[in-house]
């Protein structure tokens, strides 16, 4: 008993002793976001890493000005022959340590993907400090062009494609995904960027770059081997389970009547059965939307309307659907996962097509697409 009293009586010395770690914050450069592109040879990789200057970052600053002292955060880009070489070559100009504690967004350029990505997720599951729950988006063009959009509403590039991730306009693939999706030789989706430049009040009217989603960057095999418009896109990113709040717009009566209508609960289901001639999937959106606005010079009555609408939109997000998931099929990208599906189903007919699997999802995968569509009418009735 005396030594429980003791022990408790020292307790609470123990809690008051601070910090016990060796590396002073002010010692490190915290990562936020890491831009990796194709070198200028085949053989070199350009890493880019974007940080926050705490010297700049005063409250009450305006989001994004590049006021008298600069703008609050820095790049630094340097090649190498591996992404450890390229960071090593960064660090070496650095007077902090660098850290990826705090690294949420990673963008891959085009030509770095199309050559696979193999090397970034290895780094990436071996560097200690990096967290595989980043996200993960990959750029049209070079991804170092991303980062230097203006962050108007933001202090930084990175928590612009942090943010507009987290969104869920399409995807918030992470590291982690990655790293299954390689590791059990299915396909992994995206975010697939687009950059321009645009006048911006904020900036004077000055040109600046902005940057925004345009569509899906489909993966087979580590490599970028398609790319699918927004509107097939967001079928995929439903069927994912990924997409957020959503409207959808109709038009019928040679585009006399008009609606839109504002999904806030869309989810998905996936199945698998086994025939006599092999297996078959079931893929089932559904969702339901609210009724925001509409045109109907004809005034049908809401049960009507409502009917008109639900079919519509089947056929609509149907239609959506055959022709995104026809196209990861053209690109030998499993995205659905459908393989990791049929493994834990029927593991002894999986094992028949683990090596061939891309071949089989292309050529002789048979699939059921449904839609439950449930529209309301919301707003004051008279």
């Amino acid at each position: 008993m005396r030594r429980i009293r003791l022990l408790l009586a020292l307790l609470p010395l123990l809690l008051m002793t601070g910090c016990w770690s060796k590396v002073e914050i002010d010692e490190q450069t915290f990562i936020f976001a890491l831009y990796i592109d194709q070198g200028d040879t085949p053989d070199k990789v350009e890493v880019t890493i974007s940080s926050p200057l705490p010297n700049r970052l005063m409250s009450g600053q305006q989001a994004g000005s590049g006021a008298a002292n600069g703008k609050p955060y820095a790049m630094i880009s340097k090649q190498g022959t591996s992404i450890p070489q390229a960071l090593m070559l960064i660090q070496r100009d650095l007077t902090r340590k660098i850290n990826f504690g705090h690294t949420r967004v990673v963008t891959v350029g085009r030509q770095y993907a199309e050559k696979g990505i193999k090397d970034m997720l290895s780094w990436m599951q071996r560097e200690p400090t990096f967290h595989i729950s980043a996200i993960v988006n990959t750029a049209p063009g070079r991804a170092r062009e991303i980062a230097e959009l203006a962050p108007v509403y933001e202090q930084m590039p990175a928590e612009v494609m942090l943010k507009m991730s987290l969104q869920k306009a399409m995807l918030d693939t992470s590291a982690k995904q990655c790293l299954i999706a390689e590791a059990s030789g299915q396909g992994v989706a995206t975010n697939y960027l687009s950059v321009g430049m645009m006048k911006m009040a904020s900036e004077n009217e000055q040109a600046e770059k902005w940057a925004g989603i345009q569509g899906l960057a489909l993966y087979n095999n580590d490599k970028l081997t398609g790319v699918l418009p927004s509107a097939e896109g967001r079928a995929i990113a439903w069927a994912l389970g990924g997409l957020g709040r959503q409207v959808y717009t109709l038009s019928w009566d040679d585009g006399q009547s008009k609606a839109d209508i504002l999904f806030n609960h869309l989810t998905s289901k996936k199945s698998v059965r086994m025939g006599p001639d092999g297996p078959r999937f079931t893929l089932t959106l559904k969702g339901d939307g609210d009724l925001i606005q509409k045109r109907d010079p004809m005034n049908r009555d809401d049960n009507e309307i409502n009917t008109i609408l639900e079919q519509k939109l089947r056929e609509k997000i149907l239609k959506q659907l055959k022709n995104a998931f026809s196209k990861t099929q053209q690109a030998r990208s499993d995205v659905l996962q459908l393989g990791m599906l049929l493994e834990w189903k029927y593991p002894e007919f999986w094992e028949k097509k683990r090596e061939n699997w891309t071949d089989y999802y292309k050529n002789d995968l048979v699939i059921e697409f449904k839609c439950e569509i449930n529209v309301k009418q919301v707003g004051i009735q008279s």
